[in-house]
């Protein structure tokens, strides 16, 4: 049984958004005009990727690693064959990683 004072704790994280954040991932697909097109790279902005602050990764192998401290984190998902882009606000992450076979690029 949950006591009132646990209780009160745990909400207030959730208000404030201190609570853990759920993962954030590129979709591994986008359809465009009727064609799907598969995940091929990703790009990591510190705030709106308008504003061009793109962030340098860290090479990790066959990945790529973003660590993230005190930034406004913006994934942006590219797709092959296509100029369509996902943008994803990832708020309240720690790392963001791109790569792999099948590529795959997601915030946590």
């Amino acid at each position: 049984m949950w006591s009132s004072k646990a209780l009160c704790v745990l909400l207030y994280a959730w208000a404030s958004g201190a609570a853990l954040a759920a993962p954030v991932a590129c979709p591994v697909s986008v359809l465009d005009s009727g064609v799907r097109h598969a995940l091929n790279n990703a790009a990591l902005y510190d705030g709106p990727p308008d504003q061009m602050a793109s962030l340098a990764p860290l090479r990790a192998g066959r990945v790529d690693r973003w660590d993230i401290d005190q930034i406004d984190p913006y994934l942006v998902c590219k797709y092959k064959g296509t100029a369509k882009t996902i943008t994803l606000h990832a708020k309240n992450v720690n790392v963001c990683t791109a790569g792999m076979t099948p590529f795959r690029a997601r915030c946590k």
